[in-house]
């Protein structure tokens, strides 16, 4: 079983205890069910549960990739699969995916996140000498401006290797003016293939309360093959059953506060559309949570935190 909502929970109980100044530790798993507590805020009894759908072939490989990578450098990681891209199969692919796995994870301290870099071709075409402007598909079509800014002339750039850019601001710098000095050796109708990096978003689970009890073990989670985390009706339907499931598993657990914990599929938590998608149900759906987060990209982000809560109400006024 994949430790990934395990790991979901032990973050959100992290950034719990970082920014109101509590110790939560975890106490382990009844069912469905996922409890903690701290000495003064009490037990708090949680729901982890995925913002995708993924069939049993990909949760199979992440199984397999999850052993090899234990095997390779021990430790409590979580890796981020971003959206559109996939997990290697074969070789000499998988020991390579492997190999640059392991050498981010050795760059971690306990508690910090960083990124695996895989290697991915991109292509640069000239389509005419007029303009300033560059047709973008791939993982940098949100930046088109950024490169466009930089050109003379009209350009298509293939970028459908990379599915996360990272978010280094002065590497994406870099590759801007990477692209406009290749830019500049083309001719009309000619076309330059280049390398760069995908950024995996990876991370290693936090020390302290949070971590009471945790063993070494890789997760990989993220986003599935065939999900598009920007399909806002496919996630509302999702997150629609999502809390229908917790709030049912959560209604006997009158003596401590209620949580869900959702673990989302998105490039970036900026991207995130969960949030935007919970204002627009019937409050109702929400009721049973004192607090609903989500995890993704390495990050956390609290949706819903009920003032009923004493330390949030104690923080409030701090």
């Amino acid at each position: 079983m994949s430790r990934a909502p395990e790991y979901a929970l032990r973050l959100f109980l992290a950034w719990l205890n970082d920014r109101y100044r509590r110790s939560f530790a975890f106490e382990g798993r009844e069912g469905d069910l996922w409890r903690a507590s701290d000495p003064a805020a009490g037990s708090l009894v949680a729901v982890c549960s995925e913002l995708f759908e993924a069939d049993d072939r990909w949760r199979a490989r992440c199984a397999e990739l999850e052993a090899r990578l234990d095997e390779t450098r021990p430790g409590s990681y979580l890796l981020w699969q971003p959206p559109g891209a996939d997990l290697p199969e074969g070789e000499p692919y998988e020991s390579e995916w492997v190999r640059r796995v392991v050498l981010a994870a050795s760059k971690l301290a306990s508690g910090r996140s960083g990124e695996a870099r895989l290697p991915v071709v991109m292509a640069l075409g000239k389509v005419r000498d007029e303009g300033g402007y560059a047709s973008v598909t791939g993982g940098l079509g949100r930046f088109w401006t950024e490169i466009s800014n930089r050109l003379q002339g009209s350009f298509y750039l293939d970028s459908r290797g990379l599915h996360r850019f990272t978010k280094n601001e002065q590497e994406r710098r870099q590759l801007y003016e990477h692209i406009a000095l290749l830019s500049q050796g083309l001719e009309t109708g000619q076309v330059v293939e280049f390398e760069h990096e995908d950024a995996w978003a990876l991370q290693r689970l936090p020390r302290g309360p949070a971590a009471a009890r945790l063993t070494d073990g890789w997760a990989i989670t993220g986003c599935p093959p065939g999900f598009s985390p920007d399909d806002g009706g496919a996630v509302r339907r999702i997150l629609r059953r999502r809390l229908a499931e917790a709030g049912e598993a959560l209604r006997g657990a009158r003596d401590a506060a209620r949580a869900l914990v959702l673990i989302g599929a998105y490039e970036y938590m900026e991207m995130e559309n969960t949030g935007p998608s919970l204002r627009g149900f019937d409050p109702a759906l929400a009721a049973p949570f004192d607090a609903i987060a989500l995890v993704s990209d390495a990050e956390v982000k609290a949706l819903r935190l009920s003032r009923a809560l004493p330390f949030v109400a104690e923080g409030a006024r701090t």
